[in-house]
Formats: C-alpha cells, sequence, structure tokens
C-alpha cells in the first residue's frame, strides 16, 4: 500500500493506493481524498479492501 499527499488546485489531498495481482490480473483498491473526511473515506476503503475477494 502506498500513501501520499498533493494539492489540487489548492486544495491538499490525500491518496491511499494499493495494486496487486492475483491469477494473473492485476487489480487496485484506491481512494483520493480531502483530509476534513479523512475518518469517513478510509472506513470506506478498509471496508472495500477487507471485502474485497478475486473470483
Amino acid at each position: 500500500m502506498r500513501e501520499c499527499t498533493y494539492t489540487l488546485d489548492g486544495v491538499p489531498r490525500h491518496a491511499r493506493l494499493l495494486g496487486f495481482a492475483a491469477r494473473g490480473t492485476s487489480y487496485q483498491i484506491n481512494t483520493w481524498y480531502q483530509p476534513r473526511v479523512a475518518d469517513r473515506a478510509l472506513r470506506v476503503y478498509e471496508e472495500v479492501r477487507d471485502g474485497f475477494t478475486v473470483l
């Protein structure tokens, strides 16, 4: 997993990026969010990440 901070149009933002390969296919689970919604954004990200299943 990779995390980074950047500015877009003068507004600070964060990104959390997770890439992996399984059974010859590449997948990414990513989120980009503003700091003011970090708790909610990360909660949703973790829910999606933890519930992801390669079929």
